[in-house]
Formats: C-alpha cells, structure tokens, sequence
C-alpha cells in the first residue's frame, strides 16, 4: 500500500512557506501574544468564580485560535488569498470544533491509561478531525470517523512524520528559539500536505512505505512506552515531594498568620486567647487549617494566658519528629 512521502510533505510546507513567509511568521506570533497573555491571566486570576471565568475564556480563546489558524493554513497551502481577519471567520463552526476537541480529549486520555499504546494510536488516528471541522464542515463525530477513515493504513508513516516534525522543530528551538519561526510554520504546512493528500491518496503519487520503516516505527512506539513510564514514575515521586513540601510551606505561613493576630489579641487584652477560635473574627477572619489532614492546628495555652503554643507536624521538612511549633514569648509577648 502506498503512503505519502514525508519529504514532499516538508517540501511542500517550505515551499508555502516562501510564498508568504512574513504573513506566516506573523501569524504564528500574533496567535502566540494573544494565547500567552489570556494564559497569563487564567494563571493569575485568584481563587473562586473568577478563576472558572478566566479559565473558560481562556480555553474558549485557544479553541477560536486553533479553528482560525486552521482556516488560513488551508487556505495558505490551496493559495487562497487569506488575511489576519480570517482567524474569527469560522466562529460559526464553535460547538462542533469544541465538542471535537472535548471528545478527542476524552479518547486519548483513555487510551494512555490504558498503557500508553491505544493513546498514541487514538492521538494519530484523530489528527486530521479539525481539518476536517472547518475544511469540510462536518459535525464532531463525523469529523473523528473521518479521521480514522483516512488515517487508515497510514498510521505507522504518520507516526514518523510526526517523530520527524518534533526533532525539525528542537533544531529550530536551538537556534536560540529563533528557528521555530521558520520550523513551526513549515511543519504546520506540510502537515495540511499531508491532509491533502490522504483525502485523495488514489490521485497522489506516493511511495511503499518499506519494512524497515515499520520497525523504526515500532521501535519508536516501544522507546515512548518505556519513556512514559519512566517520566510517570519519576514525576510521581517528584510531585508527591514537592506537594508535601508545599504543604509543609503552607502551614508555616498558617501559623505564622495565626501568631500575628494572637499578637494583635495579646496587645488588646494583655493575655493570650484561651482558644484560637476567639481570634476571629475580630483579630483575622478565618482560621486557616492544615492542608493535609484540613482540621486546625493544635493550640495550647500556657502559664495562665501569657504565653501559648501552636504547633503542626511537617511532611517533608523533618525537625524533631517533624513537629514545628510557634510560641507567644520568643522575645517578648507576641514576638
């Protein structure tokens, strides 16, 4: 069964690429500022009904983005006059490219739970929904049965392309990240080659794709198991340490809130609170409570309301037996 080359892919996607390489190049940037600085606002929206806010506009924007450079990209390698103004043109087509991009989500995330493999074969095998989204106005889930439909026979070469594509653009990011100007735009042209050419695959001259190229392929697959598992594994452990470090910063900070406004208290009334419940709300408005375990820090009053102790046990930062504690007379009441 013959396949497409993924050097006429690439070839293809430089020549595009030369036709319109400031428009291109500015395509990529405009999209990139506008994605960064909606992402920057999602990272910092606080806590609550705002951050859902900004975290849905912020996904709603990438959406619009990734339906919008489609669309010119398309448009690019047909040589159809396109503009800037076209990235909002397929605004019309929202619920079914959101839908798809949801249902997409959903399968690949199943798949790599299932092993890995069934992931990486789900990922390949739906690439080309999008396209077929804006290109051919199809619904979500015709859309991804299209995409297995042509993607049909060609998975193994389409794994390589994709493995090419990712090393074209680490050359391009070590060129001081300057060379992804060129390498994205190019391989996002020769993907939309690629596109092309599996619509009509009959009508397009293509090569035998040979058995060697099926064992690279194969052994590819089998490198991103092992690699997978290695960096679940390895990252695991990583963030379980430094969740437990997190946390373990949390409950200085808590106590340390905690002793400001018994200080505060003590100023006031010339003892201690015999509970730290009598703090608020008057003296901080809400006690804050373990991260972990989600109760409150233990709180001990001593030598008759002159001084305290409240006290928590750290995760990963170990003391004695791990216990820190703060005390109302360091050097003096409150200090």
């Amino acid at each position: 069964m013959n396949t497409f080359s993924k050097k006429e892919a690439l070839l293809y996607g430089w020549n595009r690429f030369k036709e319109r390489p400031l428009f291109i190049i500015g395509l990529f940037v405009i999209t990139t500022v506008i994605s960064a600085v909606v992402g920057y606002m999602a990272d910092n929206a606080g806590s609550g009904a705002t951050e859902v806010v900004v975290n849905l506009f912020d996904f709603a924007v990438q959406i619009v983005l990734g339906m919008g450079m489609t669309l010119i990209l398309l448009r690019v390698y047909d040589e159809v006059d396109t503009d800037y103004t076209d990235l909002f043109e397929p605004l019309h087509l929202f619920f079914n490219y959101l839908v798809m991009t949801i249902l997409i989500l959903i399968v690949v995330i199943l798949g790599f739970a299932l092993f890995i493999i069934p992931g990486i074969i789900a990922a390949i095998g739906l690439s080309f929904a999008a396209y077929l989204v804006i290109d051919r106005d199809l619904g979500p889930v015709e859309a991804m049965k299209e995409s297995l439909n042509i993607t049909h026979g060609h998975r193994w070469n389409l794994l390589l392309f994709g493995l090419l594509v990712f090393f074209i653009n680490i050359l391009g990011a070590l060129a001081f990240g300057v060379g992804l100007l060129v390498t994205i735009p190019v391989s996002a042209l020769a993907t939309v080659h690629v596109y092309r050419w599996l619509l009509n695959p009959q009508k397009e001259k293509g090569i035998e794709l040979g058995s060697s190229s099926k064992m690279v392929a194969s052994v590819a697959i089998a490198i991103l198991f092992v690699f997978a598992i290695l960096l679940v594994l390895a990252f695991g452990g990583t963030s379980e340490r430094g969740s437990a470090e997190s946390r373990d910063i949390q409950r200085v900070t808590h106590l340390k809130e905690i002793k400001a406004a018994a200080s505060v208290y003590f100023d006031a009334k010339g003892f201690f609170p015999e509970n730290q419940r009598d703090l608020t709300p008057g003296y901080i408005s809400s006690l804050p409570k373990d991260p972990g375990t989600k109760e409150n820090y233990a709180y001990t009053i001593l030598a008759g309301g002159v001084d305290y102790e409240i006290c928590t046990t750290f995760e990963a930062i170990k003391g004695i037996d791990g216990l820190y504690c703060e005390f109302g007379l360091d050097l003096g009441a409150g200090e």
